[in-house]
């Protein structure tokens, strides 16, 4: 007898492989039929989280992408909202896709926006919190879940803008790492370019959220006036909360 897991298994290696001989589900009377909206509904999936992405590449290019991407990478789970997170990645392997790289930008910049805007509201952190700590070295403080640090390889951000407006497009900067802080403010996804410095801090906020841990990891690579620089940054746009610390008594 087929376990559970088993047949599951080959259900979904029915999904994705409509050229293959039929075989178990596949043999069963509409199956066909379901297979394709299974692939249309991801298609469109794709299609409503990366608008952007589809205006660049066009319809036709954009669909047979998504088409291909349903085909091998169906959901990990139920909420189709989160579908899609290595369609970046999979574009971005494309050899069509070698002299465009600045569309592979706007991709994450969208799977970003729509991750942010959906993550859990936090109170940040802001400067008085900071200023009345006992001791400033030891507030635990992290990234709020609604905020994301990306690197792009080109300055996008004009043609966000644009893209954004609903106009053709803007002229692509130029080239070389630039880094992007989104924040979630209200049910507004702020995006602002950041120093790399303030991406360090970000991330060094990540791994150890001890706050005079976290700085002095990164002045060791950034320098102090830069680091102090990005914790304003970064309290400044409301990406930081606290977890727990110790006031000074009032």
């Amino acid at each position: 007898m087929t376990s559970l897991a088993e047949w599951q298994q080959r259900f979904a290696e029915a999904l994705r492989a409509p050229d293959a001989a039929d075989s178990g589900p596949s043999r069963q009377q509409g199956f066909a039929v379901y297979r394709n909206n299974v692939r249309q509904s991801l298609i469109e999936a794709l299609a409503a989280t990366f608008p952007h992405t589809r205006t660049l590449l066009g319809e036709r290019f954009f669909t047979s992408v998504a088409n291909d991407y349903a085909r091998h990478h169906l959901p990990d789970e139920p909420r189709l909202i989160r579908y899609g997170y290595r369609f970046a990645d999979i574009l971005d392997s494309l050899p069509a896709m070698a002299d465009y790289p600045y569309v592979i930008d706007i991709c994450r910049l969208e799977r970003a926006r729509l991750d942010v805007s959906h993550a859990a509201a936090a109170p940040p952190l802001d400067a008085e919190r900071l200023a009345r700590a006992h001791d400033p070295d030891a507030l635990q403080c992290k990234p709020c879940p609604a905020s994301h640090h990306l690197i792009g390889r080109h300055d996008v951000l004009d043609l966000w803008q644009a893209l954004e407006r609903g106009e053709a497009g803007a002229p692509v900067g130029a080239r070389g790492q630039w880094h992007w802080l989104l924040v979630r403010h209200g049910r507004r996804v702020d995006i602002q370019p950041v120093t790399p410095t303030c991406g360090a801090l970000y991330h060094a906020l990540e791994a150890r959220p001890a706050l005079g841990e976290a700085l002095a990891a990164c002045s060791q690579r950034h320098g102090q006036t830069e680091t102090g620089e990005a914790l304003g940054t970064l309290i400044g746009l409301g990406a930081l909360m606290r977890l727990h610390d110790e006031e000074a008594p009032s």
